[in-house]
């Protein structure tokens, strides 16, 4: 390289340093969403007398992450841009469970499967849905679970359940379908307490 060509260069460099630009535009920052759920009301008839483990339901791919999943024809996933979950899909599913049995109070205790305390019942779980619909012009949100409670004493299954959640979304846009999102995550917590009342009540 010659002395010009290599002095233009450098004064090209420090223009831009100094003048804070940078040849690589910065990423705008996606927006975190989080699941808007109901407040649960604490359980007024009596409690199970044993404590609860659930383990973060396995999922595959696209569902195991956390981007905000459409599914616009059968047999296509695509993701809503500049968005995500503040979690997976996954963990997200756990927590919201696990916070509804909490404060209900029914369990002795209600833990995941990252706490090392013991626990008399165990539920597991596989996400095989957790994204919205388009069909003519209507915009849904789906989420389906399978279900099971096992006795980690004897290690059988005492219940098992799918679980299909459906909501409408208002709109479209993303805000109207994350709403969506948290109305289909509070009828499946409901309908998660209502199962386990008929499992173990």
């Amino acid at each position: 390289m010659t002395a010009q060509p290599f002095a233009i260069l450098t004064a090209l460099g420090l223009a831009l340093a100094l003048s804070g630009c940078t040849v690589f535009p910065d990423r705008e920052p996606p927006r975190v969403m989080d699941l808007a759920l109901s407040d649960v009301t604490a359980a007024t008839t009596s409690g199970y007398s044993r404590s609860l483990r659930v383990d973060t339901p396995l999922a595959t791919e696209p569902f195991d992450s956390s981007r905000i999943l459409t599914k616009p024809s059968p047999n296509e996933y695509q993701m809503y841009g500049k968005v995500r979950w503040r979690d997976t899909a996954p963990v997200l599913v756990r927590e919201l469970i696990i916070g509804a049995l909490r404060q209900e109070g029914r369990f002795d205790g209600v833990i995941s499967e990252t706490s090392p305390a013991a626990s008399d019942l165990t539920l597991t779980s596989d996400l095989y849905g957790f994204h919205s619909e388009s069909r003519d012009g209507k915009v849904r949100v789906k989420i389906t679970l399978y279900g099971q409670i096992m006795d980690n004493r004897s290690r059988t299954t005492l219940c098992t359940r799918n679980f299909e959640v459906s909501e409408p979304a208002v709109a479209g846009d993303i805000d109207a379908v994350v709403g969506a999102f948290g109305a289909a995550g509070d009828d499946l917590r409901r309908q998660v307490r209502n199962w386990l009342d008929d499992c173990l009540g």
